[in-house]
């Protein structure tokens, strides 16, 4: 009888133990200016494409989507206003794709026309907070949050990587040529303090190429390019970072390329298929890179 009845309370603490085992959550995060905040229209969007709304969504309330922001929900656009979207929708797709049997969960922050040294400033490490930009601020509250209601949700969130569009407000004539020369330094911090303040240490990153065509405007365009050159793992450069990984965008469309495009001058945002095709190389180069 003895026995029979340790038996029972074996096979129930096994049991329990199991079913308050948490699931693991892969977690990817989103940030930048605003070829991240997304500049692809809705109602272009091919109609062969399908969302896979089995990939959960969470992003900060500055930015408008399809769900409700600071809310976990199905993956869908959040951009500057609903009719947009970024690179969220083809990154998460194709990230699921890859990965049937892995749940999948997407954080994102971003703002049009943020620049890196002021607005992203990542401060010199966890405690100098009275240094951190607005939106290095944002971002942290987003992912934090994002992180606790998985948590709440019994997921045990884990972060795979990051993807990063930013750079052209640091390449502006309006932010001077020192902080355009100071870009590559700049990132090289910003990636460093990301992964210290998501205790990531050895989280990938991964980011693209920005503003393909020159422009008048851009004073410090081929400054900020060389220095995402050289920040790759694998550029030999001083500033490489191993697990960071630029991504080649030059060939992608643009909104002046868009038909019907209420932009047909704008040579600095890529349009609804150059945003579905970033977001596929980004999680294309995720799944490399995490094999």
């Amino acid at each position: 009888m003895k026995i029979f009845l340790l038996m029972f309370c074996l096979v129930f603490f096994v049991a329990v133990s199991f079913s308050q085992k948490k699931k693991e959550i892969d977690v990817y995060l989103i940030g930048g200016q605003s070829n991240a905040t997304g500049q692809g229209y809705m109602k272009n969007i091919p109609s062969d494409f399908e969302i896979n709304k089995s990939v959960q969504f969470f992003y900060s309330q500055q930015l408008g989507g399809g769900g409700s922001a600071l809310e976990w929900g199905p993956l869908c656009q959040a951009s500057e206003t609903p009719d947009k979207f970024g690179v969220e929708l083809s990154m998460g797709t194709t990230l699921k794709k890859i990965n049937p049997d892995r749940e999948i969960a997407l954080i994102k922050h971003a703002l049009s026309g943020s620049n890196l040294y002021n607005q992203w400033a990542p401060g010199k490490n966890k405690n100098d907070t009275e240094n951190f930009g607005p939106e290095f601020i944002k971002f942290i509250h987003t992912v934090e949050n994002g992180l606790k209601e998985l948590e709440a949700k019994g997921f045990e969130p884990k972060i795979k990587a990051m993807v990063w569009q930013q750079g052209e407000g640091d390449a502006r004539d309006i932010a001077g040529m020192e902080h355009s020369i100071n870009y590559g330094a700049n990132l090289n911090h910003f990636i460093k303090r990301i992964r210290e303040q998501l205790n990531t240490p050895k989280m990938l990153f991964v980011y693209g190429y920005v503003i393909p065509v020159p422009l008048e405007r851009f004073t410090g365009r081929e400054e900020v390019r060389e220095a995402q050159k050289n920040i790759d793992q694998d550029s030999g450069h001083k500033l490489a970072l191993k697990r960071a990984f630029v991504v080649e965008t030059d060939d992608l469309p643009l909104r002046c390329d868009e038909p019907d495009s209420p932009y047909p001058d704008d040579k600095v945002h890529f349009n609804t298929f150059g945003i579905l095709e970033l977001g596929e190389r980004f999680a294309n180069k995720i799944n490399q890179e995490l094999q």
